[in-house]
């Protein structure tokens, strides 16, 4: 009987002792960690107690800390392959709304207030002002982020129907304040995504001004 109350007291302090180092976590992950270590160790004392409440309230605690726990596992793997060209939206769909559009339909106009980030589903979507298109698999519209102003740069009008994903400038701060991880390789991701349009935008200037000077070939012929 000793024995057994030595052990229910060494469980009680181990899970007192846990909920409060996750009580002082400020990341999600080591948080859900130590939240699942607790709750086997709380579940075990309510089951050496026989305390029913315990037990229901644990059993669905521990799970749902498992849970969460995956689910941000997943979405740092799904980033880390997004920076090696593999951009999966799956990272993003526990946090983000799903909207749906039409062929011709504007998702955002250039000077609209930028207070999303979209990844494009399936569908095609132009970039009016640069005449430029991307497809499936897209991160977009980070630029208005990062502007003096917060606004739309370009306008996105829908070339066919489109679903794409959207997460508001807040969520994706508690994001990236929750779970620091996330945050470096999203800003990478983001950086690499600026780099590309930087050198599409370089490779458009450098095709109107070849264009350029092909017209004005004739002239230089006839002088």
């Amino acid at each position: 009987m000793s024995d057994l109350f030595h052990y229910l007291n060494i469980l009680a302090w181990v899970a007192a002792a846990l909920s409060v180092i996750a009580a002082f976590l400020r990341t999600m992950i080591p948080l859900r960690l130590v939240s699942v270590w607790s709750n086997v160790a709380k579940f075990s004392y309510a089951t050496s107690i026989g305390s029913i409440p315990g037990m229901v309230e644990y059993s669905i605690l521990l799970p749902l800390n498992l849970y969460r726990l995956l689910q941000m596992r997943r979405m740092i793997k799904s980033i880390k392959e997004a920076q090696a060209g593999d951009f999966q939206t799956q990272w993003l769909e526990p946090f983000a709304d799903t909207r749906d559009l039409g062929s011709g339909e504007i998702l955002f106009r250039k000077g609209d207030d930028g207070d999303r980030l979209y990844v494009l589903c399936s569908g095609r979507i132009r970039f009016v002002e640069i005449n430029v298109e991307i497809g499936p698999g897209t991160l977009f519209g980070e630029l208005a982020f990062f502007t003096r102003d917060g606004k739309r740069t370009q306008t996105a009008a829908c070339m066919t129907d489109c679903r794409v994903l959207s997460i508001t400038e807040d969520r994706l701060e508690q994001l990236y304040f929750q779970n620091p991880q996330f945050g470096w390789y999203l800003i990478k991701l983001i950086a690499q995504r600026l780099t590309e349009n930087a050198q599409r935008a370089q490779e458009l200037v450098e095709k109107r001004s070849r264009k350029a000077t092909l017209l004005n070939e004739p002239e230089r012929n006839l002088q």
